[in-house]
């Protein structure tokens, strides 16, 4: 009789998954390989491996039915085994059932309480859910649970998880115990230093925050983020300088494209910034060269050509190349950036931009204040500074800016609504959340519907009861 039933199960796999028109569409000679999962199953229904493979094609396909059945079948088979209920969460996450894929994580997590993967999955499922106090516990335990050889790996992500969360003090203490330890992998020792240059940024520490990452550039001197991270950081800070060697090292020393553009723009970005301190011309023609040698790299570049454009802009006398440049972002739907009416003002525009992308939104809230006065007609800087108090967690001045913003629309604004939602979360109203959508049931959209699943988590979590449900 088990036989019997596993062969109808299969029979029902394989149904669900492959279907003719499937088959037919593949080129002579080429098999499914979803099809070769499926005999694989068959043949070894404890495989669990091969569940999994069928699961993740199945679901980057859209089959809904399909992957119900591979998780059913991996559930009947191995129902034993903790990683058969680590794919039956992977499933729920993707139908936007949390309670259930976290059901099927702690039933994962009691089977086997000293395995890391629950405690990985559970730490990801509550970051995407703003569970934070959550999230963090489960790192912490992660850590204490892993081998010796991956503890600089989860001493990282759990120090990162901590910054992201504003918890600056644990983040710290937990990126300088590891950088105390020599032994550890140079890879991790550098992460650990970037996080600490973040963290000086964030304190408006320049020279702290500059001789971080140098230090970081020093353990994994081959790795183009940190001369990405760099190039940034040229507008990030009051003065960059110090960060010019490294860029004229990578030109000397790189033929990679990704580290050759970051060099060249970070010594772009150093001659504009010494442009605007001696007031001089930003695109005389050394300052112009840097900008001519981007383009040769990555031509179009929106990064490039925008802030182009914003130079071009400073100056009537450049309007007709200004024109030719917004030509070239319309042509790759980048559209134009706003314009300043100053080089000192477009500074700090970059400034505020990049400070955004460094992780210091404190440094963006200052800019923008100062643009707000000096710049009042500059597009964008109201959703900069929304972006900036979200990641700040200012929750009361962010949600404060959004109710005023949406009371003077005519029409409420997608993006502005679910930022708001978003914050709602954190403040821990779930249930006001949930009584919003309640009354936009008629006009779904995936921000909403995520939203929503999120909020019914959060009650079901709280021990409320799920307004219509129950």
């Amino acid at each position: 009789m088990r036989n019997i039933l596993t062969f109808a199960l299969l029979l029902l796999l394989a149904g669900c998954t492959l279907t003719p028109t499937e088959q037919d569409s593949l080129p002579e000679g080429v098999s499914d390989p979803k099809e070769e999962l499926v005999a694989q199953i068959k043949d070894n229904p404890t495989d669990l491996d091969s569940h999994a493979d069928l699961l993740r094609m199945q679901i980057k396909d859209g089959d809904t039915e399909g992957a119900r059945t591979t998780v059913a079948h991996a559930l009947k088979f191995n129902g034993g085994d903790f990683r058969s209920h680590l794919l039956a969460a992977q499933y729920h996450r993707w139908q936007g059932d949390l309670i259930s894929a976290e059901k099927s994580l702690l039933t994962a997590r009691d089977m086997e309480p000293s395995k890391l993967e629950p405690r990985v999955a559970l730490s990801g499922l509550y970051n995407q859910t703003y569970l934070e106090e959550e999230e963090l516990e489960q790192r912490r335990i992660a850590l204490e649970l892993s081998d010796p050889a991956f503890k600089p790996e989860f001493t990282v992500d759990y120090a990162y998880a901590a910054a992201a969360l504003g918890r600056e003090d644990k983040a710290s203490e937990l990126a300088k115990k590891l950088i105390s330890e020599k032994d550890a992998p140079a890879d991790r020792l550098s992460r650990a230093h970037i996080l600490l240059c973040e963290l000086a940024l964030r304190a408006e520490n320049e020279d702290e925050a500059i001789q971080q990452l140098l230090k970081a550039r020093a353990l994994q001197p081959n790795y183009e983020g940190i001369v990405q991270y760099a190039a940034r950081m040229v507008t990030g800070v009051s003065d960059g300088s110090a960060l010019e060697p490294m860029f004229d090292e990578t030109l000397a020393t790189q033929d990679r494209a990704e580290m050759r553009w970051a060099a060249l723009f970070g010594k772009w970005m150093l001659a504009i910034q010494r442009a605007a301190k001696g007031e001089t011309d930003p695109l005389a023609t050394d300052v112009d060269n840097w900008w001519r040698r981007l383009d040769a790299v990555s031509p179009s570049h929106p990064d490039t050509i925008s802030r182009r454009y914003q130079l071009l802009m400073l100056d009537p006398k450049n309007a007709a190349e200004a024109a030719k440049t917004a030509e070239q972002l319309k042509q790759i739907d980048f559209g134009a950036p706003p314009v300043a009416t100053k080089l000192s003002n477009l500074m700090r525009l970059w400034r505020a931009e990049d400070a955004l992308r460094l992780g210091a939104p404190a440094i963006t809230l200052d800019e923008v204040s100062q643009l707000e006065i000096r710049e009042p007609g500059l597009e964008g800087l109201r959703v900069m500074k929304v972006m900036a108090l979200f990641k700040a967690r200012d929750d009361k001045d962010c949600l404060g800016e959004l109710n005023s913003w949406l009371d003077e629309t005519e029409q409420d604004d997608e993006f502005l609504v679910a930022m708001r939602w978003w914050v709602m979360l954190r403040s821990g109203r779930a249930l006001d959340v949930m009584r919003e959508l309640e009354k936009r049931q008629d006009d779904p959209t995936n921000a909403s519907l995520w939203i929503e699943a999120v909020a019914k988590f959060h009650v079901y979590r709280a021990g409320a009861q799920i307004p219509d449900e129950g």
